[in-house]
């Protein structure tokens, strides 16, 4: 830690970075027996990081001392026997309708994260926090956080799946950017875990096998293409080993019928020849439908009328076209 910037930390946060928990733990209950005021003004200190008061929970009970906390300490350590116990007190605390409860949750993240505690509880305290911000406050402010820590954490091959879940519950592609950066990352394990995140081996980019740098900006021009088309597909880790966490509705693209919704939606309001188009579209093989999607894509920006022309011809010369066009352009 560096000196001259002690002084940006709470006495007990330096006392806890400098020489360790049991001293700030000591340190506490000393001043604590001889002041409880100046013990309650450190606790209450607005410098305060949430691992010092994590650390201090038990000494803050034994102490009865919980009386004298301000409202942000009291309904963090409320949040914290929350994520321990249903049973405990403050149970109510991460209810939607509880708002007060968010810049509480925002400072668990924020101070939390900088130097986590290897301990499940106090990751599932940092998860849950990011969760209820991500999926009820709809906060975009920590997703640059949240992407931090579930690489900080893979590398020290520590849990990340609950961090992974509600970070792609945000539905939106600044997600996919955020963790797209680490593609050019020079630690190996960051740029593995980008590309299995972000399913790189399914976008079929010519880029896949070269560099970072290479990858990265293949994977954006991909998702550029392809963003009208893009759904949060709800798959996790904790239901397969090899989760697709966004695809590309092939039959929105193929009708050129993009959605700003980012969500598997049904299309609607289909004139009778588009009907007949995605009925057939819909019988043939992945393959066939990802080459006559990428088909529709590419002659659609290049002519509106070459496209509506090929698009009401029959699905069998559609797909005759589209791969010897697409093979000749490789």
């Amino acid at each position: 830690m560096n000196a001259e910037h002690l002084n940006d930390y709470s006495y007990l946060d330096q006392i806890r970075m400098t020489e360790g928990t049991e001293k700030c733990k000591g340190t506490f209950l000393e001043i604590f027996r001889k002041d409880v005021r100046r013990a309650a003004t450190m606790l209450n200190d607005d410098r305060l990081m949430f691992p010092s008061l994590y650390i201090l929970r038990e000494p803050i009970l034994q102490q009865r001392a919980q009386r004298y906390l301000n409202s942000r300490n009291m309904t963090a350590l409320q949040i914290a026997n929350r994520v321990k116990g249903p049973k405990t007190p403050g149970a109510n605390s991460l209810s939607p309708k509880q708002n007060s409860a968010y810049p509480v949750l925002k400072w668990i993240l924020e101070t939390g994260s900088a130097e986590e505690i290897p301990e499940d509880d106090y990751e599932e305290i940092l998860d849950v926090a990011a969760s209820v911000l991500i999926t009820v406050h709809k906060d975009a402010d920590i997703l640059p956080l949240v992407v931090d820590l579930i690489f900080k954490r893979n590398r020290d091959g520590r849990y990340i799946h609950d961090l992974v879940w509600a970070l792609f519950r945000f539905q939106d592609p600044q997600v996919l950017k955020l963790v797209a950066q680490r593609l050019v990352s020079s630690e190996p394990k960051d740029a593995e875990l980008a590309a299995e995140l972000l399913n790189i081996d399914k976008t079929d980019l010519q880029a896949v096998r070269g560099d970072g740098k290479g990858r990265h900006e293949g994977y954006l021009h991909w998702l550029e293409e392809n963003l009208p088309y893009l759904y949060f597909t709800q798959e996790t880790f904790q239901y397969t080993s090899k989760p697709t966490f966004c695809a590309v509705d092939l039959e929105r693209k193929y009708l050129q019928k993009g959605t700003p919704s980012y969500s598997k939606e049904p299309i609607s309001s289909l004139a009778d020849d588009e009907n007949e188009s995605i009925a057939a579209f819909q019988q043939l093989s992945f393959e066939e439908k990802k080459a006559l999607s990428d088909y529709s894509q590419k002659i659609c920006s290049k002519s509106v009328p070459a496209w509506k022309e090929w698009l009401h011809a029959p699905v069998k010369e559609q797909i005759k076209t589209a791969k010897a066009r697409l093979e000749g352009d490789e």
